[in-house]
């Protein structure tokens, strides 16, 4: 009785919080950009507009967003043989979407709305079919799980996959991509193996070659998939000889399931004939593997985007793969699907996968990592009380972080791909940023109490008072001179060596110098840069720290995108003084005008400063 209570707050915790997430922050979600724009492009494309040919021309006085109109712009870009404007992504996605499109278009069609494909209707379905299919994954995973752990466990552990990984965030926010879409699919083909075994009949090897198809399609590198099936039940060499046997056996309906996995894969074979002229054509350009140089340890460690950063729980979903007693079944499936297919998405040319709350395409195999970490929970529950007590105190905290990181993701405090750990463990539980923030992100190293140093010196001022270069301009602001930049690329502010004698005592760098920039920024910003010896960078973005003040002279609400153009503003970082640094290497300020557009400098200081 008291573990059916308990496994009842279990669930309805996770309900309310998930539902109080999505009232509070739902409404800012948007599943019409990037990559999920793309894989939906094809339903509007055929459905309303007929015309795969070009799906980046709109009708004249539509009322689609212009950052829609953008990114379908780029798909000029990605011009095949015949002239045509590729979609660079497979359809298997738009599929999967298309009844929750169908629903919303025949809304819009009744009502008389926006019926363009592009309206809030059709982006409210998408997400409500995206939170659904991650709903019905969790279910089929715990239908999976409960074939060999307890129902609380099973519960427990279907919670934690959700509550403590990336899954919540593309499932309640993040809309539109591939992943829950695919965890679903996933979970399915484990669910439809597992009946395959049981009894073995024929729609259900046919389910499994659809639904290998479906992932095959939507992800090609995710053909690993047929492992699942293939493997499960082999630990040995007389379970292999009995896996022979049975594929012997049901050698038609393996004909049944191989015609299923083609059939879904059939249509982007002929939409690639039309627009190629190819059945088979690779559309990601210049997007490639680099098989000589997998990023396996910055993929899976390194805050920048890694998997256990951000989803700290799975790394006993890894030590659970010790626990062979319960995963007898799944041993060789696991063992060979997981190290390969890690070793496979972290040879891609971007290894951290750029947006997102962690390494996204890990997503896939959580119903699989689900059964190593319910065995490593499992082993835990018959530990001593004090363990179990931590460990349940771990988890609500990996619940906790998750949330957090949540939440500062959507409003702009945390941008993972550019994250550190510094920065991450700086604005732990925070909701607001202060400036050193914003430093501490660039650098990847935490700033200093200002109030425990003491300045030594200043090594270098240069306020171009006496400059003779043809960029020195009088600014009307300042009523002084400064320098101005235009096209370069690097820009030499100063230079000297380091003296051992002068400077012993110091513990600390200070950069400091005033800026003004004149265009709003794009991707690339203008950077403030430190270097030491030619290959020591600290790189400090300028854009993000220029402020109008308020009268008691602070600024307004900081965040990671703010930009102020036009506005004279003091940008300063501190960096250690490293412990390798020795008499005569060079120090050096600079800047790096990456985006090539106009700025201005002035005021530039490099000081020392020691600890207290």
């Amino acid at each position: 009785m008291l573990q059916k209570l308990q496994d009842k707050i279990v669930l309805f915790t996770t309900i309310a919080i998930t539902a109080a997430f999505l009232f509070v922050y739902g409404g800012r979600s948007n599943s019409f950009y990037g990559d999920a724009l793309g894989y939906y492009l094809y339903l509007p494309a055929t459905c309303i507009y007929h015309d795969l040919k070009t799906p980046d021309v709109l009708p004249e006085g539509n009322k689609i967003d212009d950052g829609i109109k953008w990114y379908l712009s780029l798909l000029k870009e990605n011009k095949t043989p015949k002239g045509y404007h590729l979609d660079q992504y497979t359809y298997g996605v738009a599929l999967m979407e298309s009844p929750f499109f169908l629903i919303a278009h025949t809304y819009e069609k009744l009502t008389g709305g926006r019926a363009d494909g592009y309206s809030a209707t059709y982006n409210n379905l998408i997400m409500a079919g995206n939170l659904l299919y991650a709903i019905l994954g969790l279910l089929l995973l715990y239908k999976v799980l409960k074939k060999y752990f307890t129902s609380s466990l099973s519960l427990l552990v279907t919670v934690c996959i959700f509550m403590c990984t990336n899954l919540f965030w593309f499932s309640v926010y993040q809309a539109g991509m591939s992943h829950v879409i695919l965890f679903f699919l996933y979970a399915l083909l484990m669910y439809l193996s597992l009946s395959m075994y049981e009894r073995p009949i024929k729609w259900l090897f046919i389910a499994i070659g659809f639904t290998a198809g479906l992932i095959t399609l939507i992800r090609p590198t995710d053909l690993l998939c047929l492992l699942i099936p293939l493997l499960y039940g082999v630990y040995n060499r007389g379970t292999l000889l009995r896996k022979l046997q049975f594929l012997k056996a049901h050698f038609v309906n393996i004909l049944y399931s191989i015609a299923a996995f083609i059939v879904p894969i059939i249509p982007q074979l002929l939409y690639w004939k039309m627009m190629t002229g190819s059945y088979v054509y690779y559309s990601y350009g210049q997007q490639t593997f680099n098989w000589s140089h997998p990023k396996i340890i910055e993929g899976l460690f390194y805050f920048s985007n890694g998997w256990f950063p951000y989803s700290p729980i799975m790394v006993f979903a890894i030590l659970g793969l010790l626990c062979y007693r319960h995963l007898r079944n799944w041993a060789f499936c696991l063992w060979l699907l997981v190290p390969v297919y890690v070793y496979i998405i972290y040879s891609w040319y971007c290894y951290n996968y750029i947006n997102g709350l962690g390494s996204r395409p890990m997503i896939h195999l959580y119903p699989l990592l689900a059964i190593p970490l319910a065995a490593f929970i499992s082993a835990i529950s018959r530990r001593r009380a004090w363990i179990k007590a931590a460990f349940a105190t771990l988890i609500l905290f990996f619940v906790a972080l998750n949330i957090s990181y949540s939440i500062q993701q959507l409003k702009g405090m945390l941008d993972s791909p550019e994250s550190s750990m510094a920065y991450n463990y700086q604005v732990l539980f925070r909701n607001s940023l202060r400036y050193k923030d914003l430093v501490t992100r660039d650098l990847a190293e935490r700033q200093p109490d200002t109030s425990r140093l003491i300045k030594l010196s200043t090594l270098v001022y240069q306020n171009y008072k006496d400059s003779l270069s043809a960029s020195y301009v009088y600014d009307a602001a300042e009523r002084k001179y400064v320098y101005h930049v235009t096209a370069e690329d690097t820009v030499p502010i100063c230079g000297l060596r380091w003296d051992k004698e002068q400077m012993k005592d110091a513990n600390w760098f200070k950069c400091t110098g005033k800026f003004k920039y004149t265009q709003v920024p794009d991707y690339y910003k203008h950077m403030f840069v430190f270097e030491i010896n030619n290959w020591r960078f600290k790189l400090c973005k300028i854009e993000n720290k220029i402020y109008d003040l308020d009268k008691q002279g602070c600024p307004g609400e900081i965040s990671l995108e703010h930009h102020t153009e036009n506005k004279w503003g003091e940008v300063y970082f501190f960096t250690k003084v490293p412990r390798y640094v020795k008499q005569g290497d060079s120090l050096k300020l600079y800047l790096r005008n990456l985006p090539h557009t106009e700025i201005f400098i002035d005021s530039v200081r490099l000081e020392l400063y020691k600890n207290k």
